[in-house]
């Protein structure tokens, strides 16, 4: 995955994240969910803690 995509990829783990309630643990389930909206392939480390607010 080149870093435009999983840049992309981050934002919207991380807008799923913020829709969930910000829950705890759950960063692998979110990043997995954000792959399958965007039909990306998932080649990349799960990131451990969501990314900062993006600033659109």
């Amino acid at each position: 995955m080149d870093e435009e995509t999983e840049e992309r990829v981050q934002r919207r783990a991380y807008e799923i994240w913020e829709a969930e309630g910000r829950p705890e643990g759950r960063a692998p389930e979110h990043w997995d969910q954000a792959c399958r909206d965007m039909g990306v392939r998932d080649d990349t480390a799960v990131p451990s803690m969501p990314a900062p607010s993006p600033s659109i």
